[in-house]
């Protein structure tokens, strides 16, 4: 249980600030990379339209993984919480066999990290009062070579997302 409800954790914050910027596209055949309105663990982040605007996300290249570094502006911690168990009562109903996976619908950010964990990356989640810390590594090359190209396809995807608004006219 605790795997699935830190794949919900841990979709919330590698996916957090992608909304800032709008939702990734998809090609033919493919999920958006991250998908706010179509992906069950995702869509959660936007029931507060203002929480998205109000939090950052990095991560960093370690030698064996990645570490990502979220924080949510102190007025919308209890926003952020609440989307943050929404995406755990689904990990749990997973879990529990309550609902299958092919009824629970993914981006292609959510699909990606799944098959991380399911290669037997260690995950692990750190709350802090000021930012929510997550590390994925591993001993194996090949799933630390997945973590990473996992992480710079998040960092590529979001570059793209911000200039995209950037230059966007309102």
């Amino acid at each position: 249980m605790k795997k699935t409800v830190f794949v919900a954790v841990t979709a919330i914050l590698f996916a957090a600030v992608a909304l800032l910027y709008g939702v990734g596209n998809a090609g033919p055949g493919e999920s958006a990379w991250f998908d706010m309105q179509g992906c069950a663990f995702c869509k959660n982040l936007t029931k507060d339209p203002a929480l998205m605007k109000n939090m950052t996300w990095e991560h960093y290249d370690i030698s064996n993984g990645v570490c990502s570094i979220t924080t949510v502006k102190p007025e919308y911690k209890k926003s952020y919480v609440e989307a943050r168990t929404a995406m755990m009562d689904i990990g749990k109903k997973l879990e529990s066999g309550q609902i299958t996976i092919d009824k629970v619908p993914m981006c292609g950010h959510c699909q990606a990290y799944g098959k991380i964990q399911m290669m037997g990356a260690k995950m692990e989640w750190v709350e802090g009062s000021e930012a929510d810390v997550t590390i994925m590594t591993s001993d194996k090359p090949e799933v630390v070579k997945e973590i990473k190209a996992f992480a710079q396809r998040n960092r590529d995807e979001l570059a793209k997302m911000e200039q995209a608004e950037k230059t966007h006219v309102h």
